[in-house]
């Protein structure tokens, strides 16, 4: 290692000096950070004796962020739906996935007991539980591909898309329930 550290050192800086000329005015910069002296953070001297937790506990500060300093605002909440939407979805194709493989039976069966037990809340219920983090997740996720564009970059152009992310999300959430 330090014998290919003194090859590059000694090959670059007569390259670089030979290539660059050097006016009388101008210095000439030989410094290699290879020669400069590192030292341990444990050997600098604190201000004080007291570490930086119990700093702030005497203090009373809060754990750094603390969302108690922030103003709750909408794309705070659409943001988090959109991860937990992805999540939801993620979850939904390892649950079919571990189904189709250790179930005995064919995901038509499943379905079949499902509408063969006349219970239609139930469907409903998990049409829409499935349909929702679907639909809000595509349309957000066109709501960030128009931001990458660089359209509605302002505070009302990012409020107005985030109700209308959530009613169009809403909207193809229940068309895809009834079908």
């Amino acid at each position: 290692m330090a014998l290919l550290r003194t090859i590059i050192k000694n090959g670059t800086q007569a390259k670089l000096l030979a290539a660059a000329p050097v006016k009388s005015w101008q210095p000439a910069v030989t410094a290699s950070t290879f020669g400069m002296k590192s030292i341990e953070a444990n050997r600098t001297k604190p201000l004080t004796n007291e570490n930086f937790e119990d700093k702030n506990k005497r203090l009373q500060r809060p754990i750094s962020p603390h969302l108690t300093v922030y103003k709750f605002q909408s794309n705070m909440a659409l943001s988090i739906i959109h991860r937990f939407t992805g999540l939801a979805q993620n979850g939904f194709i390892y649950g079919l996935a571990l189904g189709a493989m250790t179930l005995p039976a064919s995901f038509p069966y499943y379905l079949g007991l499902l509408e063969a037990a006349h219970i239609p809340l139930v469907v409903l219920a998990v049409k829409v539980l499935i349909a929702f983090p679907f639909s809000y997740h595509l349309v957000n996720g066109i709501r960030h591909l128009v931001w990458d564009a660089g359209y509605s970059l302002t505070i009302k152009g990012v409020e107005s898309t985030g109700y209308i992310v959530l009613a169009a999300a809403i909207a193809l959430a229940l068309y895809l329930t009834s079908l």
